[in-house]
């Protein structure tokens, strides 16, 4: 089976580094989703203004990892070239191989055990028993809220908010989130529950603040918190990091759990 994308949806983190573990962690993270023209029809969303929130099946894809300034400053010449993320749309008909035999997919990586970063990547899990992009198909799901749909001349935009996606990601299919449907109150969250997640306080100058766009600074900020970096792995209070935010690049330390915002630069000119 080929699925082809119906959308892409355009965020503010063209780089896997910075991306929520879930969209739950930062629900003022802002996302377009752009129809393909086959698609585009003010049709096909009616009624859908009715509910608050969507859900996203979309595709796991690498991109840069990010997390260096040469990764944000290369990721910015690939969006001003038209090449990577950045706000770029994939060609209209992207598709993925669901199948079990042959396609671009049948030889990705996967892993039959993960290890969370929900549990500082130490401990083990099975892949199914996770949300981990390391699945035999790289199929993502998101629960987004809309915020407004957008009627213009190339057709309908859904805006949302609480993506955890890359800027660019396919969108295969759009479904409304129905409450009596979807929430079961008595569900339980296995291992997830006894593994509370841990927050970093967030140093941000008012200063450095004044650099951000106002309606991007909420977004910026639970990304911070949720900690952009790498769980498992060595880290040096001195290690600058740098985050590929909006168009800025956001360079930070973290020192246990305190996070502090160090700069805040364009890009590109």
């Amino acid at each position: 089976m080929d699925m082809r994308a119906i959308a892409h949806i355009l965020t503010d983190l063209p780089q896997k580094f910075g991306i929520p573990r879930n969209s739950f962690l930062a629900p003022h993270l802002q996302g377009r989703i752009v129809f393909e023209p086959e698609f585009a029809l003010p049709a096909a969303v009616a009624g859908l203004e009715e509910f608050t929130h969507l859900w996203l099946l979309w595709q796991f894809e690498n991109g840069a990892p990010g997390g260096t300034a040469a990764d944000v400053a290369s990721d910015a010449r690939s969006a001003a070239t038209g090449h990577g993320a950045g706000g770029a749309v994939s060609p209209a008909g992207a598709s993925v191989g669901c199948g079990t035999s042959s396609g671009p997919d049948a030889a990705r990586a996967w892993s039959p055990t993960v290890r969370p970063p929900r549990l500082g990547g130490a401990e083990r899990r099975g892949v199914f028993a996770t949300r981990s992009p390391f699945r035999p198909n790289p199929i993502g799901l998101t629960c987004v809220k809309i915020d407004h749909i957008e009627m213009g001349e190339a057709g309908p935009v859904i805006h949302v908010l609480g993506a955890d996606l890359r800027d660019g990601t396919p969108v295969f299919d759009i479904k409304p989130y129905i409450p009596f449907a979807d929430c079961h109150p008595d569900a339980t969250g296995g291992w997830i529950d006894a593994a509370p997640w841990r927050e970093l306080a967030v140093d941000f100058a008012t200063e450095l603040q004044r650099r951000v766009p106002a309606e991007k600074l909420p977004g910026l900020v639970e990304v911070l918190r949720q900690d952009p970096r790498r769980a498992g792995s060595k880290h040096e209070p001195s290690r600058v990091y740098h985050l590929a935010y909006a168009g800025l690049d956001v360079s930070f330390t973290v020192d246990g759990d305190a996070l502090q915002v160090r700069g805040i630069e364009p890009t590109s000119d």
